[in-house]
């Protein structure tokens, strides 16, 4: 076979610009990972209990989730830990299953849990996302020296609305963890007047709750209306 190849050189060259040709086509085609996929995925729920202490969260919210979790198909084990307001719980399946899945299990799993949790914990939802403990990137903002007429919380409210949601957006992304929190109203409470006025906090949120309803009134002038009608104006109560 080798001297035929010496002995037509021409015919030979052709042979190699067609493989040649036939290796840079196929290129798009290869396959971009050349080993399977080790590493387990995880899932992490995260609630907030506003006020609670890490006990109070470890018993009325930690054990319930951890309880409905127990059991989720594919499931190696779960990490979980309660802090002053808030708990968090990472999920680790068998590696190859579908990250897609186990966070549907785990969402079907806990929302037989919903009922069972505190008003304050639903109210502030449950956050199931793909993402593992690690930390990947750490960000931070500060002023310039000469404009020290800025705020702290002014800087953290810019943080949420203009950059948080654009490094959401980015592909391969599953968790943002926010250490500040946006602009809002922050309330002080005495507690000796409130005990004074036989008061709870729980009262003192629903006054403000009462007193903060956007309602939609509607509008005049709008149709249908007669031909007179110039000016349309929207009502705000």
């Amino acid at each position: 076979m080798s001297k035929f190849f010496i002995g037509r050189p021409n015919f030979a060259w052709v042979v190699a610009i067609f493989i040649t040709l036939a290796g840079v086509l196929s290129i798009p085609s290869l396959p971009v990972s050349q080993f399977p996929v080790v590493a387990p995925p995880q899932i992490t729920v995260a609630a907030t209990y506003p006020g609670a202490s890490a006990k109070d969260v470890s018993e009325s919210v930690t054990s319930i989730l951890e309880e409905e979790i127990n059991g989720a198909k594919g499931m190696l084990y779960f990490e979980s830990s309660s802090s002053n307001g808030s708990a968090e719980i990472t999920v680790t399946f068998k590696p190859g299953l579908d990250a897609d899945l186990a966070q549907v299990d785990v969402q079907n799993r806990l929302k037989k849990a919903e009922a069972r949790l505190p008003a304050a914990v639903t109210q502030q939802g449950l956050q199931v996302e793909q993402a593992n403990a690690g930390f990947l990137l750490i960000y931070s903002l500060r002023y310039k020296a000469e404009d020290s007429s800025k705020d702290v919380v002014e800087l953290a409210d810019y943080a949420a609305r203009r950059i948080n949601n654009e490094i959401r957006r980015i592909p391969g992304v599953g968790k943002l963890q926010f250490f500040s929190s946006e602009a809002a109203m922050r309330v002080w409470v005495d507690p000796q007047k409130l005990l004074g006025y036989g008061l709870s906090i729980a009262d003192v949120n629903s006054a403000i709750a009462a007193q903060n309803v956007q309602v939609p009134a509607g509008s005049f002038g709008s149709r249908p209306g007669t031909a007179e009608q110039e000016l349309t104006a929207t009502l705000e109560v």
